[in-house]
C-alpha cells in the first residue's frame, strides 16, 4: 500500500498548469497566457477565475505585500437618455500578498459616483444592482456605487488548488458562456480544483443574493456545480458541467445554508435533486474545442429541461429548454486576436417557478447577460501591445421581449408559470426586437503615468451613440457595454 501511494503521488506531482493568481478579464495578460500555453495539454483555458481590476503601480511593495490605487475618472456624451452628459468618478485600493507559488491573497475595493449610459441606468433601476458591480444609491441620475471583491488561492501541491473569495468566473472559451459568464456581478464562492496531468476537476459552492418573487425581497441564494475538463490531445478538449440552483428555508421562512445532500464533490446532483422531490433547478451541459494552426473552434450545449418525445414532435413545447454556443477564435500575426461567436437560447431557459431558483445571481443571469429567448452574433478584433491596445466589438441580438401579462421566456427572473402557451413556443416570440451594439475601445499606457492608462470608448448601444474619454487603472470595473 505504501508503494502504491508513493507511485500515485508521484503521478499527481507531474507538471500541471492552473493559475494560482487571478488575471484581469479581457486583458493583454490573459491573451498572452492563452497564446503561450496553446500547445500545453495541461492548460485548461476554458476554466477562468478573474479579478476585476488592473491596479496602478504599487505605492507600497514589501516582502510579498503590495498596495496599489484604483481609479477611473471619465466624462462623455450620449445621444439618448435623461442626461446627455455621462461621467464616472471612482477611487479605490487594491491590496495583495503572495507567498512563493503556494498562496495568493488579494482584494479590491472601490466606490464613487456615476451618471451612466442610458441602458446601464435602466438595468440598475430594474435589477436593484448596478450592472457588473453591486449596491448603489440614486439621486436624480447620479448613482453612488460601491464594489468589493477578494480572492484567496492556496495550492498545497501542484495538483490541488483551494480558492475562496468573491469575484467573477467564466466557463468556456467565448465572450459569452451558456454556463457561467463573467459579465455579471461577482459572487461568493469556494472552489476545490484537482489537476491530474491533462485532466481537471472542479467542485464549487457559490452564494449571494437574488430576488425572491414570493417574498418580494432579496434572499440568500446558493448554486453548487461540478465539472471536468479533459485535454485528450493537443488539438482536442472536452468536458461536462452540472449545476443545481437551490433555496432552502426553515419554518420561519429564513434562508439556510446549502442543503447538505449536495455537499459531496463525488456525486451527480441530478439524482439527489430528484430524490428530494425535484424542488431545485438543475442544469447539465457539455463543452469542447478543436485547435488547428493557432485557431480554436469551441462549442457549448446546456440543457435545462426537455423530453425527446416533444423534441421529435417539433411542436415547440415550452419545457424544451436548451442553449447552444459555437465560435472560433485565434491569433493573427503577433499581436492581433479575433473572436467570432453565435449563441442560441430557447425561451424559458434558465428560469424556474421563482426568480430565486433561476440560473442567476444578484438579479442578473449567470450565462448570457440578455437572458434567454434570443439569437446573438458577436465579432471582436483586438490588438495588444505593452503600451497601446485597441478593441473593436460588434454584437447583434434578436430577442423576444415580454409585452403583456405573460412571460414569453426572455426574462429569466420571471416565473415560467406565467407562460403564454404550452406549445408553439419559438425563439424570438413575444415582442420581437433586433438591435446592434458597436464598441471601439482605445487604451494608451505611457510609462510616465505609472500604471494608469488613457482611454477612449465610442460606439452605439441599441441606437444610443456614445463617446467617453478618461484615465483609469481598471480594465473591467466600468465596462460600459454588455
Amino acid at each position: 500500500m505504501k508503494i502504491f501511494c508513493a507511485i500515485f503521488l508521484t503521478f499527481l506531482s507531474l507538471k500541471t498548469f492552473s493559475q494560482t493568481r487571478n488575471v484581469v478579464i479581457g486583458s493583454y495578460e490573459q491573451d498572452s497566457i492563452e497564446k503561450a500555453e496553446y500547445d500545453n495539454k495541461n492548460f485548461h483555458s476554458e476554466l477562468k477565475n478573474f479579478t476585476s481590476a488592473q491596479p496602478a503601480e504599487a505605492f507600497l511593495d514589501k516582502k510579498g505585500f503590495q498596495l496599489s490605487p484604483l481609479t477611473q475618472i471619465a466624462a462623455g456624451y450620449q445621444s439618448e437618455g435623461e442626461d446627455n452628459v455621462v461621467y464616472d468618478a471612482f477611487l479605490g485600493l487594491s491590496g495583495g500578498y503572495n507567498y512563493k507559488k503556494m498562496l495568493s491573497i488579494s482584494a479590491n475595493v472601490i466606490g464613487g459616483y456615476s451618471s451612466p449610459l442610458n441602458h446601464r441606468a435602466l438595468l440598475a433601476d430594474s435589477l436593484g444592482w448596478f450592472p457588473q458591480l453591486g449596491d448603489f444609491k440614486k439621486n436624480d441620475n447620479n448613482y453612488f456605487v460601491k464594489y468589493f471583491e477578494f480572492y484567496i488561492n492556496y495550492r498545497p501541491a501542484d495538483y490541488l488548488l483551494f480558492s475562496f473569495g468573491k469575484g467573477k468566473k467564466q466557463i468556456g472559451e467565448g465572450i459569452r458562456s451558456a454556463l457561467l459568464s463573467a459579465q455579471n456581478s461577482g459572487m461568493y464562492y469556494f472552489d476545490l480544483r484537482v489537476d491530474v496531468r491533462n485532466f481537471c476537476y472542479v467542485f464549487s459552492i457559490n452564494g449571494g443574493k437574488n430576488l425572491d418573487t414570493k417574498l418580494k425581497t432579496n434572499k440568500t441564494k446558493w448554486t453548487v456545480y461540478h465539472l471536468f475538463s479533459w485535454n485528450a490531445a493537443k488539438w482536442l478538449s472536452f468536458g461536462g458541467f452540472e449545476a443545481v440552483n437551490l433555496v432552502r428555508r426553515d419554518s420561519l421562512n429564513n434562508s439556510r445554508f446549502v442543503d447538505l445532500h449536495y455537499i459531496n464533490p463525488l456525486i451527480f446532483t441530478r439524482p439527489v435533486e430528484y430524490s428530494l422531490g425535484s424542488p431545485d433547478n438543475e442544469l447539465m451541459g457539455v463543452f469542447g474545442k478543436l485547435k488547428f494552426f493557432k485557431q480554436t473552434f469551441y462549442a457549448q450545449a446546456v440543457i435545462d429541461e426537455f423530453k425527446i418525445k416533444e423534441v421529435k414532435a417539433g411542436t415547440g413545447w415550452w419545457a424544451n429548454k436548451y442553449a447552444l454556443q459555437a465560435g472560433v477564435k485565434g491569433f493573427v500575426l503577433n499581436n492581433f486576436s479575433y473572436v467570432l461567436e453565435a449563441n442560441y437560447i430557447r425561451p424559458y431557459m434558465y428560469s424556474h417557478d421563482d426568480a430565486n431558483n433561476s440560473h442567476s445571481m444578484f438579479n442578473q443571469p449567470y450565462a448570457n447577460p440578455y437572458g434567454a429567448n434570443l439569437k446573438e452574433f458577436l465579432a471582436q478584433l483586438k490588438y495588444f501591445s505593452k503600451l497601446f491596445s485597441v478593441s473593436l466589438t460588434l454584437d447583434y441580438v434578436e430577442q423576444g421581449k415580454d409585452f403583456d401579462k405573460y412571460s414569453y421566456g426572455g426574462n429569466v427572473l420571471r416565473s415560467y408559470n406565467t407562460r403564454r402557451s404550452e406549445y408553439d413556443n419559438f425563439v424570438g416570440q413575444g415582442s420581437n426586437v433586433k438591435f446592434m451594439n458597436l464598441s471601439v475601445d482605445l487604451k494608451y499606457q505611457p510609462q510616465f503615468l505609472k500604471g494608469l492608462c488613457l482611454f477612449s470608448q465610442a460606439g452605439s448601444f441599441d441606437g444610443n451613440a456614445f463617446c467617453m474619454l478618461g484615465v483609469k487603472t481598471s480594465n473591467i470595473f466600468f465596462d460600459n457595454t454588455l
